[in-house]
C-alpha cells in the first residue's frame, strides 16, 4: 500500500500538481485516500528519503526545492485539494481489493531480487507477512506472472525471474525503442512541469560525488523513467514497459551494487534534464536514447555476478536455493573476483 500512496504523491509532484512550499500532513493524506496512517507515514518517510519532501518542524512535510531545502513560504494542503489530485482519484470510492493493497509492494520486491537468480518465492510467508490469506497471496503472484516477472519451475515452485544479460540486451532494447516516443509524449502532452526542479536537484547531486547514495540514484532512475514516462497517454507503451522499469530502472538492489557507475548514470540524466528545461524534446529523447545503450548489458552482467556472491538483505519470502539444480537461461553462480566485476560502464 504505501508503494502506490508513494506513486500517487511522487506523479504529482513530477506533474507539477505539487509544487515545491506545497505541505501534506499525514491525517489528511490517509483521510482523503480512505487508508490508515501507517502505510502513508512510510511513504512520506520513502519520499524524504529519495529527496522530494522535507519533514518541517513541527508536523507535515513540504515539498522539496530543486536544491532539496526546505521552501520559505508553505501552503497547505487540505483533504479536499488532495482528492483533486488526478493522480489520487484512483483511491477515491469504495476500498480497494484486498491483493491490490500489497500488490505494488510484493511486485517491486520480486523486481529487485532478480539480480540474485531464480529465487524461490514462498507465498505462505507473503500471507504471514501481509497479514492476508493464502489465496490473497497466490492472487498476487498469480498477476506478478501475467508481467513476466515470475515463473512456475516443474516442481510447481514459485520462482524469480532471472536478470540475465540476455533479458538485460532485450529489455534495453525495448526501452531504447519506446521510452524516447513515451518522454516525447509525456511532454507534448503538457504534463510535465518539473524539467528545471529535477535538473537543479541532479546538478547538486552531482556535485556531493562520490557521498551520493544508492537510494538517492534509484530515485532518480525512478522520476525519469517511471514517474515521467508514466505521463504519457498511450497506456499500452506503458504497460510494455513495466518489466523493464521494475527490473532495471526501479531495483535498489541493483543499484547498490554499482556505486562506480554513479557519475555517468548522473551525467547522463543531467543531459536530458537539460534538454528539457530549454524545450529541447528532440534533443531530450536522443540523450535518453543514448542512456540506455547497450553497453550498460555488459556492466550488468558483472554486478549480477558479484551478487551471487555477496550478502543480500531480502524479505523473508524470497530464498536462495542453492540446491536446486535449475539454472534459468543462462544465469550462473562464478568465482569473478570483486574487484574485476565492479567498473564503470562506457559507451561503445
Amino acid at each position: 500500500m504505501h508503494f502506490r500512496i508513494r506513486g500517487v504523491i511522487a506523479e504529482a509532484i513530477v506533474a507539477g500538481w505539487l509544487v515545491p512550499g506545497d505541505v501534506l500532513f499525514e491525517a489528511i493524506v490517509a483521510e482523503a485516500l480512505l487508508t490508515s496512517r501507517t502505510p502513508v507515514r512510510t511513504a512520506l518517510e520513502l519520499l524524504r528519503e529519495e529527496g522530494r519532501l522535507v519533514k518541517l518542524l513541527g508536523r507535515g512535510y513540504g515539498v522539496a526545492g530543486g536544491d532539496g531545502a526546505s521552501p520559505k513560504r508553505l501552503r497547505r494542503i487540505d483533504r479536499e485539494a488532495f482528492v483533486a489530485l488526478p493522480s489520487a482519484s484512483e483511491f477515491g470510492g469504495r476500498a480497494p481489493a484486498a491483493w491490490s493493497r500489497i500488490y505494488a509492494e510484493v511486485e517491486a520486491e520480486v523486481g529487485g531480487g532478480a539480480i540474485f537468480g531464480p529465487l524461490r518465492i514462498i507465498e505462505l510467508e507473503i500471507a504471514k507477512i501481509y497479514g492476508v490469506s493464502r489465496t490473497v497471496a497466490r492472487d498476487v503472484l498469480s498477476r506478478i506472472e501475467r508481467v513476466g516477472l515470475i515463473y512456475k519451475d516443474e516442481r510447481n515452485f514459485w520462482r524469480v525471474t532471472p536478470l540475465t544479460a540476455e533479458r538485460a540486451s532485450d529489455l534495453y532494447e525495448l526501452r531504447r525503442a519506446l521510452e524516447p516516443v513515451a518522454l516525447r509524449r509525456a511532454i507534448e502532452g503538457g504534463r510535465y512541469h518539473a524539467a528545471r526542479d529535477m535538473r537543479d536537484r541532479l546538478a547538486t547531486a552531482y556535485s556531493r560525488l562520490p557521498y551520493v547514495t544508492p537510494l538517492e540514484i534509484c530515485a532518480f532512475e525512478r522520476e525519469l523513467h517511471i514517474d515521467l514516462i508514466s505521463l504519457c497517454d498511450n497506456p499500452e507503451i506503458i504497460q510494455a514497459l513495466r518489466v523493464g522499469q521494475l527490473q532495471l530502472a526501479a531495483n535498489r538492489q541493483l543499484f547498490a551494487k554499482m556505486p562506480h557507475g554513479f557519475r555517468q548514470i548522473l551525467s547522463e540524466h543531467l543531459a536530458v534534464a537539460d534538454r528539457l528545461a530549454d524545450d529541447d524534446v528532440d534533443g531530450a529523447a536522443e540523450a535518453l536514447r543514448h542512456h540506455l545503450c547497450e553497453a550498460k548489458v555488459a556492466y550488468i552482467e558483472h554486478v549480477t555476478e558479484i551478487a551471487a556472491l555477496t550478502p543480500a538483505t531480502l524479505p523473508p519470502y524470497l530464498q536462495f536455493d542453492p540446491d536446486d539444480g535449475l539454472p534459468y537461461r543462462g544465469y550462473r553462480r562464478t568465482h569473478l573476483s570483486e574487484i574485476d566485476a565492479v567498473r564503470p560502464f562506457r559507451h561503445a
